[in-house]
């Protein structure tokens, strides 16, 4: 919000405060002055005093004082100052996480500062901040918690570890896997961790939900590859965290109203959109295959893939499938 290059950060912040302060008491209609502002740990009335006088009437004129009703309130064109660097509302997904962390504190002892926090870096006063909102999301299971704690202890020290495993295919068993952390991912509500499994020789995705009796390999390090990032591999397409095979390219056609959803978005970074009277056309490149196929499927009979040719059989196959459930 205010930054001016001459002056020391901590002043810089100090003046943020006292910014949001006073919009907020002009929301509420509430009196805010030096008294009131004393009481908000801004420094000695002096500090504040040279802070006011900077922005005040006699500098930058950001604030004025009313000295009828006693109380400093924001000057109409403010915004306009030179030392007013940014837009709060330039980066409206930064504010969807802003939101979506503020959720997540309510109703705990952390609330208060996790406020301060977001106040200051959403460049608002929380009541503003209050206008936007976040749907509701699924949560993250709080038994996880030992277990990620666990293991990114052991991934920051490129510890191979050891657990058994129950994977998600109906009567798979569960079995001893030895894998090199590489990432612990969270995407919509579950926890995964990312990592090189030695039996299968390949990178795998674990839910830390089906993890258990998880503990190194006898202090064996391994080696992090330069490109054990996920997104590297497997973050051409916007789908969530699901690895299946090597990226290929997915052709799928759209009809109906799922075709104005389908232009609004972006599905992955090399995608192509093409149309015609009667359906558009997305292009795109993904190693989530399991993911796109629960998609599509989601789109009913709006949605309908060309390429490549096993992923269509696939589609088909489970069509086929549901046909049957609804003969009962």
């Amino acid at each position: 919000m205010y930054y001016d290059e001459l002056i020391s950060r901590e002043r810089n912040d100090r003046i943020n405060k006292i910014i949001r302060l006073i919009q907020k008491a002009e929301a509420k209609g509430e009196i805010i002055n030096k008294t009131t502002l004393q009481k908000a740990n801004l420094g000695s009335p002096a500090t504040l005093g040279r802070e006011l006088s900077k922005i005040g009437d006699e500098g930058e004129q950001l604030i004025t004082f009313d000295k009828h009703k006693l109380t400093f309130r924001m000057n109409k064109n403010w915004k306009k100052a030179k030392n007013i660097k940014t837009d709060s509302m330039m980066n409206y997904g930064s504010l969807g996480i802003l939101k979506s962390l503020l959720n997540q504190y309510q109703n705990t002892p952390l609330y208060k500062s996790v406020i301060e926090k977001i106040e200051e870096l959403a460049e608002m006063p929380i009541e503003d901040f209050s206008r936007i909102a976040v749907p509701p999301k699924p949560e993250y299971n709080k038994d996880d918690q030992p277990k990620f704690s666990k293991i990114f202890d052991y991934m920051i020290q490129n510890l191979k570890i050891q657990f058994y495993y129950k994977g998600r295919w109906h009567g798979e068993e569960r079995k001893n896997r030895v894998v090199h952390p590489y990432q612990l991912l969270l995407d919509n509500g579950t926890c995964y961790l990312y990592g090189y499994d030695e039996e299968k020789q390949d990178e795998r995705l674990f839910v830390l939900r089906r993890m258990e009796e998880i503990r190194h390999v006898n202090m064996q390090k391994f080696d992090l590859p330069t490109d054990y990032e996920f997104l590297l591999k497997h973050g051409f397409s916007k789908f969530g965290a699901y690895t299946f095979k090597e990226p290929v390219k997915y052709k799928i056609d759209f009809y109906g109203n799922t075709q104005i959803w389908i232009k609004e978005n972006t599905w992955a970074d090399d995608q192509t959109i093409e149309e015609s009277d009667d359906k558009t056309t997305l292009i795109f490149t993904s190693s989530q295959d399991d993911k796109i196929l629960e998609w599509i499927l989601s789109c009913g009979a709006d949605a309908k893939p060309v390429e490549p040719k096993d992923f269509v059989q696939r589609w088909k196959d489970k069509i086929r499938e549901m046909a049957k459930l609804a003969e009962i």
